[in-house]
């Protein structure tokens, strides 16, 4: 009899974690497409398959469910953004790493996360894109700075790549390195739409060849 109900419980629990899982993805996906404010309850209800009390049961409100999103791949997305500034920085043992680089280490783990890892991630970097373009004032967008401190890891390195330069003159590299990382991230399409298909940027080598030479020259203009 007791074993009967273990096996009950330990059922429940599986069916608890997967109905979680199955709102979570839904919810990833709907933020990614609307941002926060185009995403209503109805619609990650209707998407998950789930009724509006159970979503409320599991996550509380619309905001804990937003940040449970956000924080569920958020560590192992710092640590692989991390780990590509870190293997270059080792790989050239102390001296200052070469700008280029700098970029392709800054660049390539979310282009490839966007478009080589999945619906679930290439969901994930677009919320994150999303929060990235949002207002300072919004509340939400205050979710994002759990972030902050990969961008200034390499900030850091910009800094010791650059040791002539001005400090402002490295932010507002870095801030217009940050704004084409997001616009490439949003997927929207606008280099391939002007450029009529003679460019496209989901070509990941391509985009962090252009970057390298644009952003080049931009740090190190006088």
């Amino acid at each position: 009899m007791a074993s009967d109900s273990s096996e009950i419980v330990k059922t429940d629990q599986k069916r608890s974690l997967e109905t979680k899982k199955r709102i979570l993805d839904a919810t990833e996906q709907l933020f990614a497409q609307h941002g926060f404010y185009g995403t209503s309850m109805r619609d990650i209800a209707a998407l998950s398959g789930s009724r509006i009390s159970l979503i409320y049961y599991h996550f509380g409100s619309k905001d804990k469910i937003f940040q449970t999103v956000v924080d569920r791949r958020s560590e192992e997305h710092k640590n692989h953004m991390l780990g590509s500034l870190h293997n270059v920085v080792v790989l050239h043992e102390g001296a200052p790493v070469p700008l280029d680089i700098l970029i392709e280490a800054y660049l390539r783990p979310c282009l490839e996360r966007l478009q080589c890892h999945g619906p679930g991630w290439r969901n994930y970097i677009r919320l994150l894109a999303h929060l990235a373009s949002e207002s300072a004032s919004s509340d939400y967008q205050k979710t994002f700075f759990t972030y902050d401190v990969v961008n200034k890891a390499f900030l850091n390195e910009f800094k010791r790549a650059l040791p002539d330069a001005k400090d402002s003159h490295i932010y507002w590299g870095f801030y217009f390195l940050e704004t084409a990382n997001i616009n490439f991230l949003l997927d929207t399409q606008i280099l391939d739409i002007q450029s009529q298909g003679q460019c496209s940027a989901s070509d990941i080598d391509v985009t962090i060849e252009q970057c390298q030479r644009f952003f080049t020259r931009g740090f190190t203009a006088p």
